[in-house]
């Protein structure tokens, strides 16, 4: 199993970078053909309207926060179709993909990693469900779907925030996890039971592991010879 170093841990954020970029652009093209929300595009203007106001001192930080927050909630509500999109593409490819390709999305194969199971565990698709909630914005976008629609305006305004908080130092945790631990496994990998490993080394093992069954065949066949 390989160690955590520097060069690991850079290799699996451009390959999360790489899993991200694809995802958000097919998630951004199937609602652009599927989904015509205009309200949704007004609101963003306005709240982007909103921001400058903000910077350029034109109203308070009190102001800024309360009507920030009810577009927020109207953005959401608004968009809900892009999430559902968001959240089903994410599922497609970080769980039911990597899934099929035993570990592998286009992001790992591209920086030589894949995901197994700690122990030598086989994964099934729960793990790599789990995996996924806590840092493809999975768990996020379900959360956002589910309050949007069993919340009113306030109550909304008041929790939402809170969670989307805790899932953001959740992400940070895992940053940190990755970083640190000498496995390189982040917070989603403990839960889900997952490693991700580089499949030179795997390469490196198989040959390694070949090379000591020749040596141990050459050995036998040298004791026959002698008898």
């Amino acid at each position: 199993m390989m160690n955590r170093d520097k060069p690991y841990f850079v290799k699996r954020v451009i390959a999360y970078l790489i899993d991200f970029i694809i995802v958000t652009l097919l998630a951004t093209v199937i609602s652009m053909i599927f989904i015509r929300n205009d309200d949704y595009q007004v609101k963003t203007e306005q709240l982007m309207d909103l921001t400058r106001k903000y910077t350029t001192n034109e109203i308070t930080r009190e102001e800024y926060t309360k009507q920030f927050d009810e577009m927020n909630y109207y953005l959401t509500k608004d968009g809900v179709g892009t999430t559902v999109i968001s959240f089903s593409v994410a599922i497609i490819y970080y769980v039911i993909l990597c899934y099929l390709c035993h570990g592998i999305t286009l992001g790992k194969y591209i920086m030589k990693l894949r995901i197994v199971g700690a122990n030598n565990k086989e994964l099934n698709v729960g793990n790599y469900f789990i995996r996924s909630l806590f840092v493809n914005m999975t768990l996020s976008n379900l959360v956002s779907i589910l309050f949007v629609y069993t919340m009113n305006k306030d109550t909304f305004i008041s929790i939402y925030p809170k969670v989307s908080s805790v899932l953001t130092l959740f992400l940070l945790a895992t940053i940190l996890f990755i970083m640190y631990r000498n496995d390189g496994r982040g917070l989603h990998d403990i839960l889900a039971n997952t490693i991700v490993i580089s499949t030179k080394d795997i390469k490196e093992e198989k040959d390694e592991v070949k090379e000591a069954e020749v040596i141990k065949e050459k050995k036998t066949t040298k004791k026959k010879s002698t008898k």
